[in-house]
């Protein structure tokens, strides 16, 4: 009797850790913001920003334009057209993991440049621990 009761209570622990594991891990996707021009300077604000796959960037114009973001290995991802006013964006959502480096045109030379990290470090929508466990040992074949 106490075996069994062992039994139960350990398959209880594992239920309720996972049941707790889905619901701490999940997670929406984030939407972040970078500047173009601030302070005064020909910059990306903040330059390097660090999200996860199926995460939206939104691009604002803000200071000394005109802009633009171009990413060099991410065609699809660029915005050509430059932006005027200040206030005007365009958002990019980034849906596989990597690297994705990019530039003002108009501005590279001055080092108008940055990188965003793109990585599955939580759970999508909807996903449980086991479907994020396969996914990403799918991802490493």
């Amino acid at each position: 009797m106490r075996d069994e009761i062992m039994w139960w209570m350990s398959r209880i622990t594992i239920m309720l850790t996972s049941l707790f594991l889905s619901f701490s891990l999940a997670a929406q996707a984030y939407a972040a913001e970078i500047q173009m021009g601030k302070d005064g300077m020909l910059v990306f604000a903040p330059c390097e920003l660090t999200i996860n796959v199926e995460d939206t960037v939104t691009f604002v114009n803000n200071e000394l334009p005109p802009h633009n973001v171009m990413f060099a290995d991410n065609p699809e991802l660029s915005h050509g057209d430059l932006l005027f006013s200040a206030g005007e964006t365009f958002e990019v959502t980034f849906h596989q993991a990597g690297d994705y480096h990019f530039q003002c045109d108009p501005h590279a030379g001055a080092g108008m440049k940055g990188v965003i990290p793109v990585s599955y470090t939580h759970l999508r929508a909807n996903e449980t621990v086991l479907d994020l466990v396969c996914r990403l040992l799918l991802e490493k074949k």
